[in-house]
């Protein structure tokens, strides 16, 4: 890899099966493709939520062909310990990496995925409604939308105290799915 290559940061959403072997598998598909790690191995342990350093979305993408470990990737636009962190990461987001994908002519939908917490209906859309301040133009198509966004809560690993609010929030455009059918 060139050292002048600008590395983009990507969350992997990890499948909590096979703990032993996802480090392994991860680690063997980024020296393939390119990508690192984007703070040391250690804090990936069982968490489900991997951030990635990775030079193209394409080179995301055959990592995701060849994984069944990973459930999916996101382009990370935002990430933090509060709502409050997440909205100022989002904000420091460049918008001329947004831009293509937000445009008017484009269709978009949002999701939330919580780990250990089961939200309401009402509370997914209250979650939604705060993103508000992003420049969406496009329509929202909820059924075959060209681009889907993902609000990613982690309520960490002891379902017996799951806490009131997460211990991170990230915010990504969905760029692929792995290969878990591929177990069975």
């Amino acid at each position: 890899m060139a050292p002048s290559c600008t590395l983009n940061r990507y969350l992997l959403l990890m499948a909590q099966e096979h703990l032993e072997f996802r480090l392994p598998e991860i680690k063997s598909l980024l020296s393939l493709f390119g990508g690192q790690f984007a703070s040391s191995q250690e804090t990936y342990g069982k968490s489900p939520f991997w951030i990635l350093s990775i030079p193209s979305e394409d080179i995301a993408r055959n990592l995701m062909k060849r994984t069944v470990c990973a459930k999916s990737i996101f382009e990370l636009w935002g990430h933090g310990q509060s709502p409050e962190e997440l909205y100022s990461s989002l904000k420091n987001y460049p918008v001329e990496k947004m831009v293509p994908f937000l445009h008017s002519d484009s269709t978009y939908k949002i999701k939330i995925h919580t780990f250990n917490k089961t939200l309401t209906q009402e509370e997914k859309i209250k979650r939604i409604d705060a993103l508000e301040f992003l420049p969406f133009e496009g329509k929202v198509n909820l059924k075959k939308p060209q681009h889907v966004f993902s609000v990613l809560e982690d309520y960490g690993l002891d379902p017996n105290r799951i806490p009131e609010n997460p211990h991170n929030i990230y915010f990504g455009r969905w760029i692929a799915d792995g290969q878990r059918e591929l177990i069975e």
